[in-house]
């Protein structure tokens, strides 16, 4: 699959809510719901973004239900780093 640069920049906002929502730490478990308030994408949308993210270790899907298909998520240590990496380009 080719990602271009808007499902990339998408993939990082939600790593960035994921982020603030976590208050920066692994395991801590975030309703996809949460993330989505602020960002506003459609579902389909959305859980492929997670998909992604999941295949890339950045996040764990860590239930699954709800109006999103996934109903929790959690960051890894990948995840964190990467976050810490887009917060010094900001």
């Amino acid at each position: 699959m080719k990602i271009g640069r808007q499902f990339n920049k998408k993939c990082e906002l939600i790593l960035l809510e994921a982020g603030k929502l976590s208050e920066m730490k692994s395991g801590v478990k975030i309703t996809v719901e949460q993330v989505n308030f602020e960002l506003g994408l459609e579902k389909n949308e959305l859980r492929s973004y997670l998909e992604y993210m999941r295949d890339k270790n950045l996040i764990e899907l860590i239930t699954i239900g709800g109006p999103y298909l996934y109903g929790h998520i959690c960051l890894t240590k990948t995840g964190l780093t990467k976050i810490m990496t887009l917060r010094r380009k900001q």
